[in-house]
């Protein structure tokens, strides 16, 4: 075998541990089941490559079903974007976190800096869908703690929901990461940008 077709099998073993099947598939010995939005036969995973084009929609949870549905909506809403700039929200481990420290507090939640070891993701090549770093180094965000949200109440999660509609249209919002929660305490957290001496009444 040649170094053409071993790379070639190399990046088609990649393609298929992704369990994303390409809509026009004929394969027969995969289990297949209807995306959940689109319903198009898809593998044993929920979601076809069609909807999600970034990889990123399977593989974790946050624990609850409203908020993972919600960062999977922005997800599925960002795959028709052809800005170069991909508004979604990213789930991201706890442990990805270090140097947490409280700065602020309100009366339904405690803001904190953190330096999130390995950053927001873009998206630079659309149809080969390869992710790229936005920066190669970690960069420093808040953490908005949601007191008392280990159960996500319906106000929560509208908080949430209206604080990522205004980032869309709002000037001057500070970006809205994604979403995390506290291990020990399972009280969910939101990501944002840091803004160093900014105004906490942003956050809290």
């Amino acid at each position: 075998m040649n170094k053409e077709n071993e790379a070639q099998v190399s990046i088609e073993s990649e393609f298929n541990n992704l369990n994303i099947l390409d809509k026009d598939s004929n394969s027969m010995n995969i289990d297949h089941k209807d995306c959940s939005y689109c319903n198009i036969p898809s593998t044993e995973e929920l979601w076809c490559k069609e909807c999600d084009p970034f990889m990123n929609i399977e593989g974790w949870s946050s624990g609850n079903n409203e908020i993972d549905k919600f960062i999977k909506d922005t997800i599925y809403g960002a795959r028709n974007e052809r800005t170069g700039v991909y508004p979604y929200l990213e789930w991201v481990p706890f442990d990805k976190f270090k140097d947490i420290n409280q700065i602020g507090e309100g009366g339904f939640s405690k803001v904190y800096s953190a330096t999130w070891i390995d950053g927001p993701k873009i998206i630079f090549d659309y149809y080969s869908k390869i992710w790229k770093k936005r920066k190669s180094e970690p960069i420093k965000v808040a953490l908005k703690r949601l007191n008392g949200s280990e159960n996500m109440s319906a106000e929560y999660l509208n908080e949430i929901k209206i604080l990522w509609d205004l980032c869309q249209i709002a000037d001057g919002c500070l970006s809205f990461y994604g979403m995390t929660k506290d291990p020990e305490t399972e009280e969910f957290i939101i990501i944002s940008e840091y803004a160093d001496k900014g105004n906490l009444r942003s956050f809290t």
